[in-house]
């Protein structure tokens, strides 16, 4: 199977509320690498903590070339936090600047918990029921 039958049939896979999981997943996740970051900081294990450093904004540019733009003002917002944060933690490969990251895992945390929020909203709202006046056909569909 070539790659692109693989990607394909990978991607056919997973539903928009999977899809919605891993985001939060990801947004759980990158507070930990940040902080381990700290840590091979403190190590002195620069190699290390460069490689880490690459994959979390590579991680970053990821969600916000993802953003879908036509929804508004939000996407654009937080393409903008996004491209921050890839600056700051790009600066933090020359100065290792640990208050940066602290920074950057706040910004991060903040994305995250916002997520959640709307991912809780989401989850609660019933789902809608057909109207009497609508017609037999559309409340089969529904």
């Amino acid at each position: 199977m070539n790659p692109y039958s693989a990607y394909s049939r990978a991607h056919g896979l997973v539903d928009e509320t999977d899809k919605r999981k891993i985001l939060l997943k990801v947004l759980r996740a990158l507070p930990e690498k940040i902080e381990g970051v700290k840590l091979l900081i403190a190590q002195k294990q620069y190699e290390k903590k460069y490689h880490e450093l690459t994959k979390i904004t590579m991680v970053i540019e990821i969600l916000d070339q993802s953003l879908d733009m036509s929804f508004g003002e939000i996407p654009g917002n937080l393409s903008a936090l996004y491209r921050y944060l890839i600056k700051r933690l790009t600066e933090v490969h020359a100065t290792l600047d640990i208050k940066t990251l602290d920074e950057c895992n706040e910004i991060v945390g903040r994305i995250r918990d916002g997520f959640v929020e709307a991912y809780a909203q989401l989850t609660k709202a019933p789902s809608p029921q057909p109207s009497k006046e609508a017609p037999a056909s559309i409340q089969a569909q529904v």
